[in-house]
């Protein structure tokens, strides 16, 4: 089993700029959690500045589609500054609603085999 991670953090920002700086928040908390052998999942990084490429599209499609993409991850990490995120809250939510784990800072998220091992042995007790 190769465990998926869910980098949520900040995305919308005022300046384009601002916006890459999230970007790049997240891809380095990703790259960490990919090094904790988890495959990082980072919407922010794969539809980057499209809502301003398409703004016919609205909110509500990207917002749909990451959390579509949270739903089939294992985990949530989140990207420091979360706490100043609507949408990063609304995901915590979502995830919480489904007992998806949320990990709250990346000094809290287990290497991906801990993880699995966690996974495993809840199973055992629930079975």
């Amino acid at each position: 089993m190769q465990p998926l991670i869910y980098v949520a953090g900040p995305y919308r920002a005022a300046t384009r700029d601002a916006i890459a700086h999230n970007i790049d928040a997240a891809r380095q908390i990703g790259t960490s959690a990919a090094a904790l052998g988890w495959f990082p999942v980072i919407p922010r990084a794969n539809t980057a500045h499209m809502e301003l490429d398409l703004p016919d599209l609205g909110d509500e499609f990207w917002l749909r589609g990451t959390l579509e993409m949270m739903e089939r991850c294992d985990a949530v990490v989140l990207v420091p500054g979360w706490e100043h995120s609507a949408g990063t809250k609304g995901e915590i939510a979502r995830a919480d609603a489904l007992r998806i784990p949320v990990f709250r800072t990346l000094a809290a998220l287990p290497t991906a085999c801990a993880f699995i091992e966690w996974l495993h042995a809840n199973e055992a007790r629930r079975a």
